[in-house]
């Protein structure tokens, strides 16, 4: 989703792997926050799955990190892009950033 965004307006800033290690925190921090916001209403009501959906955001921003310094650290990329995905909190404001 973010990769094509963010490759496609290269406009003087190289991405470095650090950007890439703190949009995928980043990341996990919005998908965390998201979790919370929409997680059960009663307290300890199920454990299992807390523990299953914050590990799916650890694999998400992991991914996230591998793929970009993979291909993506070294690109052409947008600063204001970068600064934005950066500094997102949720998961809307992710999406937000990388719109054409």
């Amino acid at each position: 989703m973010l990769a094509g965004a963010l490759v496609g307006g290269g406009c003087g800033k190289t991405l470095s792997e650090d950007d890439c290690r703190r949009i995928g925190e980043a990341m996990r921090a919005a998908w965390a926050a998201e979790a919370k916001r929409s997680g059960p209403a009663e307290p300890g009501s199920s454990g299992k799955a807390a523990v299953v959906i914050a590990s799916e955001g650890e694999r998400l921003s992991s991914e996230w990190t591998s793929d970009c310094k993979r291909e993506l650290a070294g690109s052409e990329v947008d600063p204001g892009e970068v600064d934005c995905l950066t500094r997102a909190k949720t998961l809307d404001e992710f999406r937000r950033c990388s719109a054409p």
